[in-house]
């Protein structure tokens, strides 16, 4: 039967009642560190440790640390994506420089007859681009892969499909604008007359706004023949030009392949 730790947040039933973390609000960090980890139970492979009563921003602060004393990615599974989407936050609020990464549930019941909105499909592409990128490397890196447990359940792409189906435009590069509005299309891109969500594209003479999958803002590519002049983003809603840039990337719209 595995041993259960308590610790941090202890309790004692009678008058005297201590909450270690009452404090935490205002402990530099180093002391935090040590709060969390002067009890911890030395991890082994195969053995189990539980640890529990944690209170407040606890579990963050406790993640983050297990995080940067281990050398590859650390795998958090949640009980629903609000946990999740908490967790995210108090990680990167201690350990801003840290690789964190969140795994969104499409939010969606088996037989509802709707798709993942865009926006969801969009943050699970980058989060797998984000994976795959760090396979490629062929280096251990020490991150936080935060998973809600209702996303654990569901099929992954292989990983050849988002490699296969990505899109890389350059300042400088040749377009074939009908090769591209089909390209788009083969790659789950809808097309529309106006740039607002993630997954569409509108091609006006010379000027073509993409959404990416995966990318915080659109993009607009002007033309100079068939040369890309210059490459910008924009703002969906003013639809003005906010950056230059030299480079983007275009993951597919859609996780799985159609064909």
């Amino acid at each position: 039967m595995a041993q259960r730790h308590r610790y941090l947040c202890h309790c004692d039933p009678d008058a005297n009642r201590y909450n270690a973390c009452s404090n935490l609000s205002y402990r530099p960090r180093y002391l935090m560190k040590l709060l969390l980890t002067s009890q911890m139970p030395e991890a082994s492979p195969g053995k189990t440790r539980y640890i529990d009563n944690l209170c407040g921003g606890a579990s963050g602060l406790l993640i983050a640390e297990l995080a940067v004393s281990h050398a590859q990615l650390t795998l958090v599974v949640t009980r629903n994506v609000e946990t999740a989407m908490q967790l995210e936050a108090e990680v990167g609020f201690y350990l801003p420089e840290l690789d964190l990464l969140n795994f969104p549930d499409w939010e969606t019941l088996p037989y509802d007859n709707f798709s993942p909105h865009q926006d969801i499909t969009s943050q699970r592409l980058a989060c797998l681009n984000r994976l795959l990128q760090r396979l490629q490397g062929g280096r251990s890196k020490q991150g936080v892969l935060i998973v809600p447990a209702t996303a654990l359940l569901q099929r992954l792409p292989p990983r050849s499909f988002i490699a296969a189906n990505s899109l890389v435009m350059e300042q400088g590069q040749q377009l074939d604008l009908e090769q591209l509005r089909s390209d788009m299309a083969g790659h789950g891109y809808r097309a529309v007359d106006t740039v607002y969500e993630h997954g569409e594209f509108a091609i006006r003479g010379s000027i073509i706004d993409i959404y990416p999958m995966g990318s915080e803002r659109p993009y607009r590519i002007d033309l100079f023949d068939d040369e890309i002049d210059t490459l910008r983003s924009f703002d969906p809603e003013t639809q003005r030009s906010v950056d230059q840039i030299d480079t983007i990337r275009l993951l597919p719209a859609r996780e799985f392949p159609l064909d």
